[in-house]
């Protein structure tokens, strides 16, 4: 049933472009809807929502297509976001994969072949967003559960006292769930500290399996994989990113806890325009310059500790080889941070 399937949205002041996507795109799994103008879009966002993904053109009468996908991320901030141009520039790509206004682009004329498979990659995206803010909303109550069952271990302890014949059978069951939260809290990287460390030489660099490569030429020791690879998202802006290291000294990643935020000038000497290296979008056709022993599924850009004022700091960009500045609470998918140490 239609109702069913997930909603597709094309937004094309053209009618003779409209008109080819509902015959071609017609019988696919989802349920195809169009629109001439920005506020018949909205109107059909408002009425026939949740849309899974909404494609539109960038250059229309009454409003350009990336000030349509601000009003959109606001409004209905799960909604994947496709610009369609025929007006092609570097600053343009820059701006779909930098400000998060949308998540793929396509040229014009249409191959409508790759449409259906940036479709396709919309709704997967979609349904991830989705499954995430349910496991957030799972993780909430699990937090909550943890609280209870705290309060009652507290309970419990106070109780032994009074229960001498069955106190050694409740501390040790004590001992035992205390031993397997440790684990628990640990496990991600107990394997990495606790391994026999080998290396690979590759391009002047030495790859170790504790998640770690060393430059030969500078002697600093990155990790080979990043804040969006380790936690499964981007950090929620700039404070958090600087944190972040804290977080993996604690837990001695890699067996080390001397891990620090690198400046634009490390992130720099690092870039390997030759690499080929894919981010976590896995998109072959926006590769990242990262050198080749990190791992792919990374960021697009990096935050730095070099701070600009009080309100902004300056990140890398592994695409073109740049720093930029960004206000602190600026949050994207594609921005991410890697430690260095030495």
């Amino acid at each position: 049933m239609a109702e069913d399937k997930h909603k597709i949205l094309i937004v094309d002041d053209e009618a003779k472009i409209l008109a080819v996507a509902r015959k071609i795109l017609a019988g696919e799994r989802y349920e195809l809807f169009t629109a001439s103008e920005v506020d018949e879009a909205m109107a059909i966002l408002d009425e026939k929502g949740p849309i899974a993904v909404v494609l539109s053109d960038n250059r229309m009468p009454a409003m350009r297509g990336t000030e349509f996908f601000k009003k959109i991320k606001v409004l209905f901030p799960d909604t994947v976001r496709v610009l369609m141009t025929a007006h092609f520039d570097s600053q343009l790509i820059e701006d779909v994969v930098n400000t998060g206004e949308a998540y793929r682009y396509l040229k014009k004329p249409l191959d409508f072949n790759l449409v259906k498979q940036v479709i396709e990659a919309g709704i997967e995206r979609y349904e991830s967003s989705l499954k995430e803010h349910a496991d957030a909303k799972s993780l909430e109550k699990c937090g909550v559960e943890n609280g209870k069952l705290l309060e009652e271990s507290e309970y419990l302890k106070k109780k032994v006292a009074g229960l001498a014949r069955r106190s050694k059978i409740l501390l040790g069951t004590l001992a035992l769930v205390m031993a397997l939260f440790a684990v628990l809290q640990v496990h991600p990287l107990w394997g990495e500290r606790h391994s026999p460390v080998s290396s690979v030489s590759i391009e002047g660099w030495q790859k170790l399996t504790n998640g770690t490569a060393i430059d030969s030429r500078s002697g600093l020791t990155w990790m080979t994989q990043d804040f969006l690879a380790i936690e499964g998202r981007a950090p929620e802006n700039w404070s958090e990113a600087m944190v972040w290291a804290e977080k993996m000294n604690r837990k001695k990643y890699g067996g080390h806890s001397d891990w620090r935020v690198p400046t634009i000038a490390e992130y720099q000497a690092t870039f390997d325009g030759n690499s080929g290296r894919l981010a976590f979008d896995l998109d072959p056709e926006r590769q990242v310059a990262y050198p080749r022993p990190f791992e792919d599924g990374g960021g697009y850009g990096y935050w730095s500790g070099e701070e600009v004022g009080s309100t902004s700091a300056r990140y890398f960009f592994f695409v073109g080889g740049y720093s930029k500045t960004e206000k602190k609470d600026y949050v994207h998918s594609s921005i991410s941070i890697r430690l260095v140490r030495g």
